[in-house]
């Protein structure tokens, strides 16, 4: 579900995304990402913002890939911790995920 309100120059505009049940998935983050960097103009010409919504496609796969690997290397990290606690259920569950 997203509601969206224009609260006008000072605030911006203030969106609200939930979940059920869990986060939200790498390929959101990646999303909300590529449209706070990259944009294009409504008046740009159609070939501009074709090139420029490929580009977006392209940059999008590339975060959602680094951010799943900085999103295993800290369950690595998460999971040696617990290990070195003597943690194993907690470490184990973990790994799982």
């Amino acid at each position: 579900m997203v509601m969206s309100y224009k609260a006008g120059p000072e605030l911006g505009i203030i969106e609200v995304h939930t979940t059920k049940e869990g986060g939200h998935p790498v390929d959101f983050w990646a999303k909300r990402c590529v449209e706070r960097i990259v944009a294009v103009s409504d008046q740009a010409p159609e070939e501009l913002e074709k090139q420029v919504n490929d580009f977006k496609d392209n940059i999008e796969k590339v975060i959602e890939q680094y951010m799943q690997n900085a999103i295993k290397s800290d369950r690595i990290t998460i999971n040696n911790q617990l290990d070195k606690a003597g943690l194993t259920e907690a470490s184990d569950l973990i790994r799982k995920l």
